[in-house]
C-alpha cells in the first residue's frame, strides 16, 4: 500500500497516510476477533497440532498486516521528512509510531516461532523414543543400534505425516476464514436474501470457474455498490448474480480472466463503464441515453438518478450479450482447461467446507468428484489419440533415426574417442585418490574388527544357550518323534515281511 504514496506532500500527504493506517487498525479488529474466536474454540493450555494450526494461521495474517502497517509508516516518516524536516513534531511523532509497529512485529514473528517448535516438539520426543529403545538393548547392543535406526526412520515417516497434517490444516483455517467472512458479509448485504446467494455460490464452481468464498466476495461488494445507488436488496441480489453470471460466460467468450471480467461488471454497478469494453459492450453515457431512447424509456442521463443509471446499463449490458448465456458452463466441460479450472474452483470450495459446521459436505464432495469426472472426460480422447498417433510417429521417427544413423554413429565414436584420452590424461591423478580411498575402507574396517568378532561371538553364545537350556525339552521331543517313526515304518511293511521272521 506504502508503494501508492509519495509524490503528494504537507498536510495533504499526512492525510492520505493517516487515512492508509485507519484502513490497517481496522483490519487488526477484524483479526482480533478471529484470533478471540479461535482462542475460545481450544483449551488455554492446548498444544494439539489443531490449535497451534488455528493460532498460527491468523498469526500470520497479523504478520502480514503489521508488516503493511510498517511500509505505510515508513513512507509517512520520509514524506514527514521532506516536508516538515528532521527535527519537526509530526516527524518525530511518526517515528514512535514506526519503532512501535515494528516492536510489535518482534513480538509477533518471535511468538509465532514458539508456536512452530511446539510444533517441532513431536519429532524430538519420537527421537527420544528411539533412544530408549538403543539403552535397553543389552547384551545384543549392536542389534538394537539397528532396531534404533527403525525407530528415527518411522519417527521420520510420523514426522512428515503430521507436517502434512498441518499443512492440510492450515489451509482449511485460512480458506474457512475467508468463507466465514464472506458468509457473515453476504448476510450483511443481502439480509434476508443471504441464503440464496450463498447456495449460488456453491455451484459457482462449475458457472463461474470460482470457489464460493470468491464469489461471494465480489457479490457482496457488488450488491452494496448497488444498493448504495438506491436500488432495493432484492434486485440488488437479482442484478448481482445476473451480471457475474454474463461476465463469466464473456469472458469465456473473449478469452479474459476472470478476475478482470467480475471486476469490469463491479465498476459498472457504480457507474464506471470503461472496462466493459473487455465483455465486448461499448458503454458510456451516450451509448446508454441512446438505448435508453431505442426502447422506448423515459430517461436522460443528466437527470437520471444512480439507481436509474444502473438499472438501464445492466438491461443494455444483458440485451447485448444474450446470445452468450451459459457458454463459460459448456466449455468448463468440454475443454480441458475449462474443467482444469473447474476442478481447481470445486477443490477451494471443498478445502473450506471441511472447517464449517453448516457446510453441505455431501454436496462439495459431489461437486469435487462431478469435476473430476469432467477433467478425466476431457483428457482421456486426448490420451486416446496420442495412443493412436504413436505408431506412425514411431516409424517415421525410427525411419529418421536410420538415416542419421551413420553420422551418430560417427559422432559417438569420435565422443567416446575424447572422453577416453581425457580419462586416460586423468589416471595418474585419479589412481593415488583411489587408492587412498580404498586404504581408508580397509582401515575402519580393521579398526571396527574387535567389535564385529565381539558381536558375532555374543550370537553364537547366546544361540548355544539357548540350545542348552531347551534339551531337556528336546531330548524326550527327539526320542518320542524316532519312536513314532519306527512304529509307522513297522505299521506300513508288508505282512509277507514278517512271515519268515515268525518261522
Amino acid at each position: 500500500m506504502a508503494d501508492n504514496f509519495g509524490l503528494k506532500i504537507g498536510v495533504e500527504g499526512e492525510r492520505e497516510f493517516k487515512n492508509a493506517l485507519r484502513e490497517i487498525n481496522q483490519s487488526f479488529k477484524v483479526l482480533g476477533s478471529e484470533m478471540a474466536l479461535v482462542t475460545s474454540q481450544f483449551d488455554k493450555n492446548d498444544k494439539s497440532i489443531q490449535s497451534v494450526t488455528a493460532r498460527n494461521a491468523v498469526l500470520n495474517k497479523e504478520i502480514d498486516a503489521q508488516k503493511e502497517k510498517i511500509s505505510t509508516l515508513k513512507a509517512a516518516l520520509d514524506n514527514a521528512s521532506s516536508s516538515f524536516g528532521e527535527n519537526d513534531r509530526r516527524t518525530q511523532n511518526w517515528q514512535i509510531q514506526l519503532n512501535r509497529a515494528q516492536a510489535e512485529l518482534n513480538g509477533m514473528e518471535r511468538e509465532l516461532e514458539e508456536s512452530t517448535i511446539e510444533a517441532d516438539n513431536l519429532g524430538e520426543e519420537l527421537e527420544d523414543s528411539g533412544k530408549s529403545a538403543e539403552d535397553a538393548g543389552g547384551r545384543f547392543e549392536k542389534l538394537g543400534g539397528v532396531l534404533k535406526g527403525i525407530g528415527v526412520a518411522m519417527g521420520a515417516v510420523a514426522v512428515a505425516a503430521g507436517a502434512a497434517a498441518i499443512k492440510l490444516g492450515k489451509e482449511v483455517v485460512t480458506q474457512f476464514g475467508e468463507l466465514e467472512q464472506n458468509l457473515g458479509g453476504s448476510e450483511a448485504v443481502f439480509g434476508a436474501y443471504a441464503a440464496s446467494i450463498q447456495k449460488t455460490g456453491e455451484e459457482a464452481y462449475k458457472n463461474l470457474g470460482v470457489s464460493q468464498s470468491e464469489y461471494l466476495a465480489t457479490a457482496n461488494k457488488m450488491g452494496a455498490l448497488f444498493q448504495g445507488s438506491g436500488i432495493q436488496q432484492q434486485r440488488s441480489l437479482e442484478l448481482t448474480e445476473k451480471a457475474m453470471q454474463r461476465a463469466a460466460d464473456m469472458a469465456s467468450v473473449m478469452g479474459i480472466d476472470m478476475s478482470s471480467a467480475l471486476e469490469a461488471v463491479t465498476g459498472a454497478a457504480k457507474g464506471n463503464f470503461d472496462m466493459m469494453d473487455n465483455l465486448g459492450v461499448a458503454m458510456n453515457a451516450t451509448n446508454i441515453e441512446a438505448y435508453a431512447l431505442a426502447k422506448g424509456l423515459d430517461f436522460t442521463w443528466n437527470t437520471a438518478t444512480q439507481a436509474e443509471k444502473a438499472e438501464v446499463a445492466m438491461q443494455m449490458f444483458f440485451e447485448n450479450t444474450e446470445q452468450y448465456a451459459g457458454n463459460f458452463a459448456k466449455e468448463s466441460t468440454e475443454t480441458i482447461s475449462g474443467s482444469i479450472g473447474l476442478l481447481q474452483a470445486a477443490l477451494g470450495s471443498f478445502t473450506a467446507g471441511l472447517g464449517n459446521a453448516n457446510a453441505d459436505m455431501t454436496n462439495l464432495t459431489e461437486n469435487l468428484v462431478d469435476a473430476f469426472e469432467a477433467v478425466v472426460t476431457n483428457i482421456v480422447p486426448v490420451l486416446e489419440n496420442i495412443v493412436a498417433a504413436l505408431p506412425t510417429a514411431t516409424g517415421a521417427i525410427l525411419a529418421a533415426v536410420a538415416d542419421l544413423l551413420p553420422m551418430l554413429l560417427e559422432l559417438v565414436t569420435n565422443i567416446f574417442a575424447q572422453v577416453l584420452e581425457t580419462i586416460l590424461s586423468l589416471l595418474p591423478e585419479l589412481i593415488p585418490a583411489t587408492v587412498s580411498a580404498l586404504m581408508t575402507i580397509v582401515g575402519a574396517l580393521i579398526d571396527n574388527l574387535p567389535l564385529l568378532i565381539n558381536a558375532a561371538i555374543e550370537l553364537v553364545t547366546a544361540l548355544v544357550e539357548g540350545i542348552g537350556i531347551a534339551l531337556p525339552q528336546l531330548i524326550p521331543a527327539a526320542v518320542s518323534a524316532v519312536m513314532q517313526i519306527v512304529q509307522g515304518l513297522m505299521d506300513n511293511l508288508p505282512h509277507s515281511f514278517w512271515m519268515p521272521l515268525c518261522s
